[in-house]
């Protein structure tokens, strides 16, 4: 008997869900349920493709999907092919054959642009409601400043942390230092930063060229580096110090925390103000 087995394949023509001693074929709001018992063949050139075959149909075309994921397709037709071989084919596979809707599901709240909108419908609902109830002049002028400068400084915020601090502040915690050397310099038109290639041996003893995820300003003059890499990331590397590269970072924080806290700051203790003394 095969072995009880699930795999997915994604791609043009709908998806093939292996498991259970079935395949279904999802095609929009239509699934079709096929046993393992009903399948005639299974056709597959290894790296774009698999066909299905019904047994006992000579004049339909089967059901198809194509996939640019050569590891999905060779995983898929292999898994399959293990499965069928513990089920002879019937003479008729069609008649086994059912179909069914396909279940609506709800877009995931945990996906990223589900978090966008919940955020941004709840950020437009407390200025909906913070602006009905504040009536002092000042208090509106603070709110005011509060709803148009807080979303960029968080923005700039977040630009700070995830392109400039981030790394160093990682590599700075748990990043291993060990001798390599600058083999290029990469960089676009519309740069003027650099961020440097290294190459460098882990203390594991695995040689890895890796560009440096933290830019630079000027070539060194030698080639020669201290390299620190995360041990749980060896992609995140830097060679030496980057001063520049942290100023910038820090430039773009302190943007970004004027823009937040000022202007929120100036609400808050208008408000307390007014609670204390009005």
């Amino acid at each position: 008997m095969g072995r009880d087995v699930s795999v997915v394949l994604k791609g043009r023509g709908g998806v093939m869900r292996l498991e259970s001693g079935e395949v279904r074929v999802v095609r929009g709001r239509v699934t079709w349920r096929i046993p393992l018992r009903a399948l005639g063949s299974v056709e597959s050139d290894g790296a774009t493709s698999v066909r299905l075959r019904i047994s006992g149909d000579t004049s339909g075309d089967g059901f198809q999907v194509s996939s640019g994921n050569s590891n999905a397709v060779g995983a898929f037709t292999e898994a399959l092919r293990r499965a069928m071989a513990g089920h002879p084919p019937v003479s008729d596979g069609a008649a086994l054959v059912s179909t069914e809707p396909t279940p609506r599901t709800p877009p995931a709240l945990s996906s990223r642009a589900s978090r966008w909108t919940v955020g941004v419908g709840g950020y437009l609902l407390l200025l909906v409601v913070l602006f009905a109830v504040v009536e002092a002049p000042d208090q509106v002028g603070w709110l005011t400043a509060t709803a148009f400068l807080l979303p960029g400084g968080a923005g700039l915020l977040v630009l700070a942390w995830r392109f400039f601090l981030r790394d160093p502040w990682i590599l700075r915690r748990r990043g291993v230092t060990v001798p390599g050397e600058i083999v290029d310099y990469r960089t676009s038109p519309k740069q003027q930063a650099m961020n440097p290639v290294l190459r460098f041996t882990t203390a594991g003893g695995v040689t890895v060229t890796q560009e440096s995820t933290v830019t630079v300003l000027m070539r060194r003059r030698s080639p020669a580096v201290d390299v620190t890499y995360d041990p749980q990331n060896p992609s995140r590397v830097r060679g030496g110090r980057a001063p520049a590269h942290m100023s910038a970072g820090l430039f773009v924080a302190v943007l970004g925390s004027l823009a937040t806290f000022v202007p929120l700051t100036g609400f808050v203790i208008a408000v307390l103000d007014s609670l204390l003394h009005g």
